[in-house]
């Protein structure tokens, strides 16, 4: 792991974290980054300094260990219901519940948004919101998709790679059209971490295609883990015109 070229102030996540942990004057996570990576490394005889100059350090692959060992859960054993959640409070089964803004919890919203919206979609080319100034790449994905069937279009009289707005309660953004039949007639699709890097600095028009214009961080949150709804909620959409 050698270090690459550092610009400006940029830093590695996990040197943030730790300053942050060290503010809130937290019990753990203070510690530097390097003894952290020294102590992953124990198992395999070798401090972070050394695997620097080494450059890669290759595990034994050992199969079957659960007949030595079990599995990592409460038992022991595969569990299809969790014995930690149980342990928890909270129920050991997976169950559904209906996401807080939905045709269904939310008609009122559904009547003006009237599509159930996801995002995240995963682009080969990139990673997360990485790599969209990197040419090669951007060749092969130059331009941020929303998925949409093609009835769903046919109705806003969208046609393949026509720029649309997606628009939530909590603002709009562009994105092409990509028409597939892959995808429900009521549901859209749109990819997220877009900025670009031919647009003005420091934005680099980060709100002009970017899917967390349109999510909400705001409660109700998930009892079990505190966090909130992001990957389906209620959206409309429109063909872009010139004016």
């Amino acid at each position: 792991m050698q270090k690459i070229t550092q610009i400006g102030e940029c830093r590695p996540d996990e040197e943030v974290f730790v300053d942050i942990a060290r503010k809130l004057n937290l019990k753990v996570g203070t510690e530097p980054v390097e003894e952290i990576y020294t102590k992953q490394l124990a198992p395999q005889g070798i401090t972070f300094e050394e695997f620097k100059k080494k450059g890669f350090v290759s595990a034994p692959i050992r199969y079957r260990k659960y007949e030595e060992k079990g599995f990592k859960t409460g038992s022991g054993k595969i569990e299809l219901a969790s014995s930690y959640m149980e342990k928890l409070g909270y129920d050991p089964l997976p169950y559904y519940e209906e996401p807080p803004e939905s045709p269904i919890s939310t008609p009122d919203v559904a009547a003006k948004f009237p599509y159930i919206l996801i995002t995240g979609r995963r682009v080969q080319y990139y990673f997360a919101s990485e790599f969209r100034q990197i040419s090669s790449l951007r060749k092969h994905h130059p331009d941020p998709l929303v998925e949409i069937n093609p009835e769903t279009a046919r109705r806003h009289n969208i046609r393949d790679g026509d720029w649309v707005w997606i628009e939530s309660p909590r603002g709009r953004i562009q994105h092409k059209a990509f028409l597939t039949d892959g995808i429900d007639p009521r549901v859209v699709s749109v990819e997220h971490g877009w900025w670009f890097p031919e647009e003005k600095r420091p934005e680099y028009g980060v709100w002009k295609s970017n899917a967390n214009v349109l999510t909400s961080n705001a409660p109700p949150y998930d009892p079990a883990m505190g966090t909130y709804q992001q990957r389906a909620l209620l959206c409309t959409i429109y063909k872009v015109t010139e004016d």
